[in-house]
């Protein structure tokens, strides 16, 4: 007969304590890498899973509280976005450098003394990234070191940047945890944290309380008044800016159509100092052009010559032949004249 006493059950209880995980091997060697991961990802797990699976286990108070706990996770996943940039920059800027500025001489290979091997447990798929930007932060630690034994990169330069990481990575952790707390306590107590509301308005837009932002009309297919007269606004101030844009005829500095220092623009240039446009470009003093030059023949005096055949001061003569083995300059020209401006020849 056995001697199993006849008190203990056939099927024992087990411990309702398992958790699916996920686990990511990681070696820290670097003083920056196994920083990050002892000072900030125990901390970032917590409080990711508190706010990602605790806060929805709490029956009707979780159903309550929906909405915030879904604007919360939205905070969370922009806190990493922006962690997840400033990682990937650093790690671009610090690749760009090592090509542009190869160490000079042998190659140098870095040890480490105390390396040490984890496993990056994780029970929510949000903290997947935190541990890939833990094994990124790893990596640029090594590349900080090996630039620094390499002598491209200056002691205090090399510490500030592995400072810089490091604060990123601690901000984050900070923002999350405080998040995560806030929302528990709203979950629970039905009470607010000192600076939850203050930062959900910051990374989302809107307080706990409020809902998102509605838009009108969401069923309409077509856009509203309100849209359109918003679209027409937008084009009024696209065109306005092209049409002040210089094109390559429009008097530019230094173009063909380049006037002289002094010259008075009214709606068109004028060809001599002191001299007022309106509408179409005078051929000289004291003359008004409306619309467009006469076609008759030039009278004596539009050659703008004095009675002494002469040049006016400041003119040269534009018929006077070029110097010997010299080709004629185009820009030999004194002014401009109407028909040049509108497009147009004499008949």
């Amino acid at each position: 007969m056995s001697n199993v006493p006849l008190t203990v059950p056939l099927n024992p209880p087990v411990l309702d304590r398992s958790r699916p995980v996920v686990r990511r091997p990681v070696e820290l060697a670097t003083h920056l890498g196994l920083k990050v991961y002892n000072r900030t990802f125990p901390r970032m797990e917590a409080a990711v899973f508190l706010a990602e699976v605790v806060a929805h286990l709490q029956g009707r108070a979780s159903r309550d509280y929906a909405a915030e706990i879904d604007q919360v996770t939205e905070a969370i996943v922009g806190e990493l976005d922006r962690l997840e940039a400033f990682v990937t920059g650093e790690s671009r800027q610090l690749a760009n450098a090592a090509r542009r500025s190869p160490p000079a001489g042998a190659p140098v290979e870095v040890g480490y003394t105390g390396p040490a091997r984890v496993e990056l447990t994780m029970r929510t798929p949000a903290m997947r990234r935190y541990a890939g930007l833990v094994a990124a932060v790893e990596d640029i630690a090594r590349a900080l070191d090996l630039a620094w034994y390499g002598g491209a990169l200056t002691t205090p330069a090399r510490l500030a940047r592995e400072n810089g990481l490091f604060r990123q990575c601690a901000r984050a952790c900070g923002v999350i945890e405080r998040l995560a707390r806030g929302l528990a306590r709203r979950v629970r107590d039905d009470s607010e944290a000192p600076g939850y509301r203050d930062m959900l308005v910051k990374r989302t837009g809107r307080g706990p309380d409020a809902p998102a932002p509605a838009v009108k009309d969401e069923g309409r297919e077509e856009m509203t008044d309100e849209e359109r007269r918003s679209l027409q606004a937008t084009d009024a101030l696209a065109g306005a800016w092209l049409a002040d844009e210089p094109g390559p005829g429009d008097g530019a500095p230094g173009g063909p159509d380049a006037v002289a220092d002094g010259e008075t623009v009214a709606g068109a240039e004028a060809t001599e100092p002191g001299e007022t446009v309106a509408g179409a470009e005078a051929t000289e003093p004291g003359e008004a052009v409306a619309g467009a030059e006469a076609t008759g023949p030039e009278p004596p005096g539009d050659t703008g010559e004095t009675a002494g055949g002469g040049a006016p001061a400041g003119e040269g003569d534009a018929t006077a032949p070029p110097p010997d083995g010299e080709a004629p300059a185009e820009t030999a020209k004194p002014r401009r004249r109407v028909r040049e401006l509108c497009g147009g020849d004499a008949a």
